[in-house]
């Protein structure tokens, strides 16, 4: 993807973000875009925490979650790489007190299908009350206590069954070959090395990480039409599945890493390996487009082939996607128990989509970038956007940023005709721009007036009934 047309990409993503969030009900989220290692967006909407009136900063850090799993896969690949471990060695090698566990099929449970959700784990143990904030995370201690108690809930090898506790019981493994705590193998090993000031494996109150006051305030699914604030905790012995913290900015730098040719973290090899699909993720009702790999999601968006995580933790929702082709990384990370991390990954890679498609095999002369923006009316929304030097409306409805797009054919001066729409929409009908002093202040799409959306937010806040017609003729607008 060319520069000039993801910087084209990168403003149309930065109004459908504000969009987003003007239209949502979300305290805020942090949304970035890097290619080939460079931050090409990194911004901030909304509230960090909502009591204090904390605008939200691109440099807050958020709980990632599951992201965690990324780390721990990555660490045991280094293992492997240095001829450490064997990714297809049982865990019981490593792991002892599995030789003596009641369910014989443990000693049969390989590092790989841990690293893949295959191993037929418990998802969070008998008693999960800890997401819910009714008992702490377990120390190790209890954690082992509780796997001895736990049979496998499936055979080994035969299907995907998603679990945290499998991926707490690889950071003993990595504590065991490396000899190191598993908080300090990761600091020492990955994030160090990659510069990753704002991504800690654990939260840990007074020990600095991180900071408190770095740190979003995370918030509870919106009942009875007001949101709960909810306390941060520590995860113990749980951090290898779920612990970490981090900033979009950092993961940007840690996916980036992670791309083949970088020369960083791990040999090409392992990052292929890692890469590479182990089992589907079955949705009921959903594409069957999403796979795991080795600690990754890998997934599909349009023709782009993903690598990346998502994350859940009690207050923040969390989502990153890799593509190595284009050397693109996109991350999402939101506040609130049902922040809509996913959906808004998804749809800043349709736009990315889109303007490749549509911009950088025609390249225009930018003839008609004046004319480019958002508009509204009582109606709603929809932008004008210059791609390959062709002009089209395009109009979002909800999540899906290309609901309807419609050609405009250039007649004379700053007249169009809808060349290209809906059996419902307004095919052959005119489009004319009004511009003073070569800004756009008025849009007549087939008949209907529309203002540039700034305009027509101040004008609803002034105004508690609209006659937007009779207001643009009589002067008030």
């Amino acid at each position: 993807m060319n520069e000039r047309t993801l910087r084209r990409a990168r403003r149309f993503v930065e109004s459908w973000l504000q969009e987003r969030y003007d239209q949502e009900d979300v305290p805020g989220f942090v949304a970035a875009i890097a290619q080939q290692g460079q931050l090409v967006l990194n911004r901030a909407y909304g509230y960090a925490d909502l009591e204090r009136s904390v605008p939200m900063q691109p440099d807050h850090v958020f709980r990632i979650a599951s992201h965690s799993k990324t780390f721990t896969s990555t660490a045991i690949m280094m293992l492997a790489d240095a001829g450490k471990l064997r990714i297809d060695d049982p865990a019981a090698d490593y792991v002892p007190w599995l030789q003596e566990h009641r369910d014989p099929r443990w000693k049969r449970v390989t590092l790989r299908q841990l690293l893949s959700h295959g191993a037929g784990v418990i998802r969070d143990g008998l008693d999960t009350s800890y997401w819910y904030l009714g008992r702490p995370f377990p120390e190790t201690d209890r954690f082992i206590r509780e796997m001895q108690d736990s049979a496998l809930i499936l055979d080994n090898n035969t299907q995907m069954k998603y679990t945290n506790y499998g991926y707490t019981l690889l950071g003993l493994v990595i504590e065991a070959v490396s000899g190191e705590s598993y908080n300090e193998f990761v600091l020492e090993h990955i994030i160090r090395p990659l510069g990753l000031t704002h991504t800690f494996p654990e939260y840990r109150p007074g020990l600095g990480q991180p900071d408190p006051d770095q740190l979003v305030t995370g918030y509870t699914a919106r009942e009875q039409k007001r949101r709960l604030p909810i306390q941060h905790i520590n995860t113990a012995s749980m951090s290898p599945a779920t612990g970490f913290c981090s900033t979009a900015a950092d993961l940007c730098t840690y996916f980036t890493a992670h791309m083949t040719g970088s020369g960083q973290l791990l040999s090409d090899e392992s990052k292929k390996e890692m890469q590479r699909a182990q089992w589907p993720m079955r949705t009921p009702g959903r594409p069957d487009d999403t796979y795991y790999g080795l600690g990754f999601i890998l997934k599909q968006y349009g023709e782009r082939r993903t690598f990346g995580h998502s994350g859940g933790f009690p207050g923040c929702i969390t989502n990153s996607q890799a593509d190595p082709e284009d050397q693109l990384v996109v991350v999402v990370l939101t506040n609130c128990a049902d922040g809509p991390a996913a959906s808004l990954t998804a749809g800043i890679y349709a736009i990315l989509n889109w303007f490749q498609e549509h911009d950088e095999e025609r390249a225009g002369a930018d003839e008609w970038a004046s004319l480019e923006g958002s508009y509204a009316n009582l109606m709603g929304h929809f932008r004008i956007v210059d791609a390959g030097g062709q002009l089209y409306s395009v109009y979002s409805a909800a999540w899906e940023p290309f609901a309807l797009v419609e050609r405009l054919e250039h007649v004379h001066d700053h007249t169009f005709k809808i060349a290209g729409s809906s059996s419902g929409g307004s095919e052959g009908e005119l489009v004319h721009f009004t511009l003073e002093q070569g800004r756009v202040t008025a849009v007549r799409h087939a008949g209907a007036l529309s203002l540039p959306i700034r305009e027509w937010q101040d004008y609803l806040s002034a105004r508690s009934a609209v006659t937007l017609e009779g207001s643009r003729e009589n002067g008030a607008i």
